[in-house]
Formats: C-alpha cells, structure tokens, sequence
C-alpha cells in the first residue's frame, strides 16, 4: 500500500504556465520553416504557435489531474483524512476547474485555428494568434487560486501514513505510558514502523504480525485515543473519525500500577469516552504492569469493566505475561473475517 498522493506532482501557477508555453511556441516557430506564399506561411506559423501553446498548457494542467487520485476513488479512511487535512469539497472544486480549463482551451484553439485558416490578412492572422494568447492567459489566471490551493494541498497530503488498507486493523488506545508501544512490539515481534499521521507530534506506529498464513495489522497514534475526546478540538475529532474506517478492533490498556501518572479513575473516564465512540467495535481490554500493580486497583478496574460486560484480560506486556492469551482473543475476533477475504480472493483468483 502506497500512498495515494505520493505522485502528485509540483503544480505551475498560471504565470509559470504561460511563460513556458509562450517560450516553447516560439521555440517552436523558430525552427519551422513553412511553404507557399505569404499568406500561407503566415497561416501556418501562427497555427503552430496556437496549438503549442494550446498543447503545453493542457499538458501541464493534465499531468496535474492524471496523477492526482479522484476523491470518489480513494478508500473512506483516505477520504476522510483529506477532508481532515484539506477540505474534501475544496479539493474536488479545484481539480474540477483544472478539468474545465482544459476543455475550454481545447476548444479555443479550434475556433482560433478555424479563423486563422479561414483569413487572407497577415495582420490579421497574428492579431487572432494574440487574441487566443490573451484568452487562454485569462483562463489560467482564473484559476489561479486553486493551483496555489492545490500545490499547498500537496505538501500536506504527501506526508499522508502508509497503511496496508487490505489487513484487519488493530487499534490501541489508552493513556501514555500505560505501555502501548511495548504491547504493540510484543505482538508484532518486531520493531514498529513510524509512519506520519496529521495531529500527532510522535508519527503513528504500525507493525503486523502473521499467524496462520494470515496477516494482522496493528497500529498506535500517539496523541489521538490517549487522552479525552471532550478535550479535542473538530479537526483531531475527525482524524479520530478516519481510524473508525481502518481498525476492526480496539485494544484498550489501563495500567492499574498507575505509574504511568494517570489514577485509574481518569483511566475509566478515557475507556467510557472511547467505548462509546467506537462502540460499534470489538474490544479487548487489558490490564497491563499486573506483576507490579495493586490487587485492590486491579479488582476496582475488573468489576467497572464487568458491570459493562466486557471481560478484561491481566497481562505484563515487558516480561510476556499473558500476551499469548491476548494474540489468542485477537485472533478469535478476527480470524472468521480474515478467512472469508481469504476464499474470497481464492475464489476471485480461481474465476
């Protein structure tokens, strides 16, 4: 998995544009040495000079549309980070007026070249030739502003994650400190990869681990689902939002030794915030440091969680304790679903 704006390239603006295709008409005039009387010969280097200018310009602003992803095509957690980022309805308006300008400049050049075709006057012919220069100018200029918007568009969407969108998703969340990252390398059995994602300062961690011939994604965002979602502003809401559309399942971590600085009281209140915003989710619960935490804070977390029926797992992440259990449970929830994309694509492959 890439990431959909990785080729996106440097946009012009509408002066760069015009400066370059108005150089390479005369380049292009320079070299050609056209046939017949006066008239004809004018006829044909003001042709050539429409359509080199008519060709740059639309080949420039083409490039920008041919390797820039349509919104519609993008996959929803995609989608919904460029709405994040950038303004989705923004970003749509401006390639559509790139698209418009291309057919308008088409046309144009069809419509000059017709009269310069059809006149008897020199003047006349480099006169028309002016005029579609002005015209097509005017359009590049009136679309401007969302070539700037666009370029400082790109800069943002380059720096997009990189997430296999094709794995079932592992989200964990809690509080920091409560050993997130320990549990996230014990599980995938390596060293995470850190891949950029908006609103955080740390980047996302992401590894996979395979079991089965079958292979699972798990991710971190550090500074996302570790603190309360009452405390956020609507842009980290709705990067919040985009994760809905890539985990298919939450794992929770309270640390019950508190040594990560939070009482366990604000750990419940973070669980019910995110319990309720994914509540649609599969949840693994875990209580993690139980070699080094109270008994007495542990039982208090263990009969919160049980009176809403989600029944936690002990485990210490650092020494191994219970992480085989934990693959176990995330494997149980999971494996049905990752099963059936299996037949499914056997079944596609075998079509």
């Amino acid at each position: 998995m890439r990431n959909p704006f990785e080729k996106m390239p440097t946009i012009l603006l509408a002066d760069e544009i015009i400066d370059k295709a108005f150089r390479r008409a005369e380049k292009a005039a320079s070299a050609f040495t056209p046939r017949g009387n006066i008239i004809s010969k004018a006829r044909q280097r003001e042709e050539l000079r429409v359509r080199t200018v008519s060709n740059v310009i639309r080949d420039n602003l083409r490039k920008v549309l041919d390797r820039t992803p349509g919104v519609s095509t993008l996959p929803p957690f995609y989608q919904e980070l460029l709405d994040t980022l950038v303004d989705k309805r923004m970003f749509h308006k401006a390639l559509a007026s790139i698209n418009w300008a291309i057919k308008t400049i088409r046309g144009l050049e069809e419509r000059y070249v017709e009269k310069i075709r059809y006149s008897r006057d020199p003047k006349e012919i480099a006169k028309l030739r002016r005029e579609f220069y002005g015209r097509a100018a005017s359009i590049l200029k009136d679309i401007n502003d969302n070539l700037e918007y666009l370029n400082k568009a790109r800069d943002v969407l380059k720096d997009m994650p990189v997430i296999d969108l094709t794995l079932p998703t592992i989200v964990i969340a809690g509080h920091p400190n409560v050993g997130k990252s320990t549990l996230l390398r014990k599980l995938t059995n390596a060293k995470p990869e850190v891949a950029t994602y908006p609103f955080t300062t740390k980047g996302i961690n992401v590894g996979q681990f395979e079991e089965h011939w079958l292979k699972y994604q798990v991710i971190d965002t550090p500074g996302l689902l570790d603190r309360p979602l009452s405390e956020r502003n609507e842009i980290e809401k709705q990067a919040i939002l985009a994760l809905r559309h890539l985990g298919k399942l939450v794992i929770y971590i309270f640390d019950p030794s508190e040594y990560c600085g939070y009482p366990i009281e604000a750990q419940m209140h973070l669980f019910e915030e995110i319990y309720e915003e994914f509540g649609d989710f599969p949840f693994i619960v875990v209580l993690n440091k139980t070699d080094i935490a109270n008994e007495n804070k542990m039982v208090k977390i263990e009969e919160f969680l049980r009176k809403k029926g989600v029944e936690p797992l002990r485990i210490a992440a650092e020494k191994n304790i219970g992480i085989d259990e934990l693959k176990k449970r995330v494997l149980q929830i999971l494996k049905p679903e990752m099963e059936a994309i299996a037949r499914s694509m056997g079944k596609t492959e075998g079509e």
